[in-house]
């Protein structure tokens, strides 16, 4: 394991662009069999769009960032209040963060499949 994260960290010192960036990601995911990642770069001045590199399917990736979901998405929400790190088994038991996902998923077409 260290030495993914060895890699990782040296993958993305290195990257140039957002393929760099994407494929250094990608290469960690896969050492941990990772089906599906996604890194969320917001600004907080709300005029500079936000970045989303993830390998989900790109018609997801433009439906979320074209409807603004990060604005609502209980898991961004989460990340923007806690300091400590997101865990899915911790977050998801969570009365809070039930009601929150259920709300966001209402809101979602019956179609929308972010993973390819």
């Amino acid at each position: 394991m260290q030495l993914v994260f060895e890699t990782l960290l040296e993958q993305l010192s290195l990257s140039a662009d957002e393929v760099d960036f994407h494929n250094a990601l990608a290469n960690a995911a896969g050492a941990f069999d990772i089906p599906a990642f996604a890194y969320l770069s917001l600004v907080p001045d709300r005029v500079t769009k936000p970045r989303l590199i993830s390998n989900y399917h790109p018609g997801w990736k433009s439906h979320y960032l074209g409807h603004q979901y990060q604005r609502i998405d209980p898991v961004i929400e989460w990340a923007r209040c806690s300091e400590c790190a997101f865990q899915w088994d911790r977050i998801s038991a969570m009365p809070a963060f039930q009601r929150d996902s259920n709300s966001f998923s209402r809101r979602l077409p019956n179609s929308a499949s972010a993973a390819d």
